[in-house]
């Protein structure tokens, strides 16, 4: 069962990260990036658990302890990912590279170890797997072990960071504009910072059990198999929740036009009137949905609106994603063709593609979720069309 729950997570992660970086329809924005990457080194982490715990590790030991230093990674990615949604922020700042310093100086330490020929790490592995109390006792870098203890003392200092950060925000922003968004916002952030607090707590009960087992000569295979079901019931329990929610990753785009904003007593006084007669207008003059697969990220560029504040007004003002907007456009430009008595030189089909959609079922599919009905049956209800 607890395997299960590996593979899961894995695949829960790996998915969220492949649609946060590449999806056409999701917003590749400087967070959603930043999430994506964390997930890749939550995955690659648990992993490196399963590999050792369940001793496949064997069959590829030129990766252990590659997943050693991503976990230092972990705690500043998941920070900087906090920060980057309240802050609205678009690139990293030069100081950030500090964050990274950690990291650097754990993948540094392990370079012996790394350098080593395949057979002499293969061997290190097969001790590994049979007893994973060689994982703690043996040195594998140019420090011994007890350097781990700096993992704990990260992780915590960023948690109280991010809490920090969320509890400032919130204090700052009482009473503001867009008060369901921003609490959407701020209740998947906490639910972000508790799940990795989660794992914080996980691993720090298994560092005092690893302790306590070592002293008292008890081997600690099970402990580090069983700690880790916590980490990847929580990178399960995110990658799902961003699957189920993907509103959450709109951020607060809204943030800088409330910075620029100089009158705030009102929310009358900060809309975006003027992007959505923008938006209105740009699409049914220019018709942009009929080129197929259309991205986001082609019509924000189009509009000279970010994708994340399109996605945001979409979502706020026209209650539709970008995939529905689009369609509705596609679906009305296939009716008026009708209408206009186009289908005496096009079938359906060849109307649908030619107002952007990709292939028939993706047309029937959009059109039913719009009409309640196939293109026919509209046809055949609607004597306008007869």
């Amino acid at each position: 069962m607890s395997d299960f729950i590996f593979i899961g997570s894995i695949f829960c992660a790996l998915i969220s990260a492949y649609l946060l970086l590449f999806n056409k329809t999701n917003i590749q924005s400087f967070s959603n990036r930043i999430l994506a990457v964390l997930f890749l080194c939550y995955s690659y982490c648990v992993i490196g658990y399963l590999l050792i715990t369940s001793g496949w590790l064997i069959y590829m030991p030129f990766i252990y302890k590659t997943a050693a230093p991503i976990n230092y990674l972990i705690p500043p990615i998941a920070y900087l990912y906090v920060r980057s949604v309240l802050k609205n922020e678009s690139k990293f700042q030069k100081k950030d590279i500090l964050h990274f310093l950690p990291f650097a100086f754990i993948l540094i330490n392990y370079i012996p170890l790394y350098s080593m020929g395949y057979n002499e790490k293969l061997n290190i592995v097969q001790l590994v797997v049979k007893n994973y109390d060689q994982n703690v006792l043996s040195q594998d870098g140019f420090f011994t072990e007890k350097i781990q203890i700096l993992r704990p003392i990260q992780t915590v200092l960023y948690l109280f960071l991010q809490f920090k950060l969320i509890t400032n925000f919130q204090r700052e922003n009482e009473n503001q504009f867009f008060v369901a968004h921003t609490n959407l916002i701020l209740g998947w952030l906490k639910k972000f910072t508790n799940a990795i607090s989660f794992t914080v707590l996980t691993f720090l009960i298994l560092v005092f059990g690893v302790i306590y087992n070592l002293v008292n000569g008890i081997q600690i295979n099970n402990l580090v198999y069983y700690a880790s079901i916590p980490i990847a019931l929580s990178l399960l329990y995110l990658s799902s929740y961003l699957i189920l929610h993907p509103q959450v990753l709109f951020g607060l785009p809204y943030l800088e036009k409330i910075s620029n904003n100089k009158s705030k007593s009102s929310n009358k006084e900060l809309n975006y009137d003027i992007e959505i007669a923008h938006i209105k207008d740009y699409v049914i003059i220019n018709q942009p949905y009929l080129k197929q697969s259309l991205s986001i990220h082609e019509l924000s560029a189009l509009l000279n609106i970010s994708p994340k504040s399109l996605s945001f007004i979409l979502n706020q003002y026209f209650n539709q994603n970008f995939n529905d907007f689009i369609n509705a456009y596609r679906v009305q430009f296939v009716i008026n063709a009708m209408q206009n008595g186009e289908l005496k030189n096009f079938t359906i089909q060849a109307l649908g593609l030619k107002a952007g959609f990709t292939n028939k079922t993706s047309f029937i599919s959009a059109f039913k979720k719009i009409h309640l009905c196939t293109p026919s049956q509209y046809i055949t209800d609607n004597s306008i069309l007869k």
